[in-house]
């Protein structure tokens, strides 16, 4: 098996959850004492609903339990990605160009820790280019982000009834 505990993770889990018609968006784990968490994120075009989640937990529940990766006690959520969905891959990415995303960075560029902006290009080589609100476009490579997230828009002309 692959190395880190996602890695792992993701390679015993990705046959069950396509054979239940969704597909695999991602996989974070974060340890922790008593706390530790893996969360498995789902999609699916016909959307993630929580009868699917419920499913999909109750097969891949037993299946981490016998592959024993994680030695500690941890939780186990099963979930789609949201509207502020996490983009743990370059293709991922690419699919996102034009809107606004999160980044937080593993090394800090221009002396920044944290981009948002518009992701403006993700190119095959790895590299994004972000026109952040703050420092304007910056240029960074994929592996150099712990973690970028889409920021949700929604309509502004959708006011409240009183």
């Amino acid at each position: 098996m692959a190395g880190t505990i996602e890695e792992k993770v993701t390679e015993l889990v990705t046959p069950l959850v396509e054979s239940m018609g969704a597909s695999l968006w991602g996989i974070r784990f974060r340890g922790g004492d008593d706390h530790a968490k893996l969360q498995v994120f789902l999609d699916s075009e016909e959307g993630v609903s929580a009868d699917l989640c419920g499913d999909i937990l109750k097969v891949i529940s037993p299946a981490l339990d016998t592959a024993d990766i994680i030695a500690s006690k941890y939780k186990l959520e099963v979930s789609s990605p949201g509207l502020d969905r996490i983009l743990f891959t370059l293709e991922q990415a690419k699919a996102y160009v034009g809107k606004t995303i999160k980044a937080e960075l593993r090394i800090p560029t221009q002396g920044r820790h944290k981009l948002q902006g518009t992701l403006e290009e993700a190119a095959d080589d790895g590299m994004l280019k972000i026109n952040d609100k703050i420092s304007g476009l910056i240029e960074i490579a994929f592996s150099n982000i712990s973690t970028a997230r889409v920021v949700p828009e929604f309509p502004s002309n959708n006011k409240k009834s009183s």
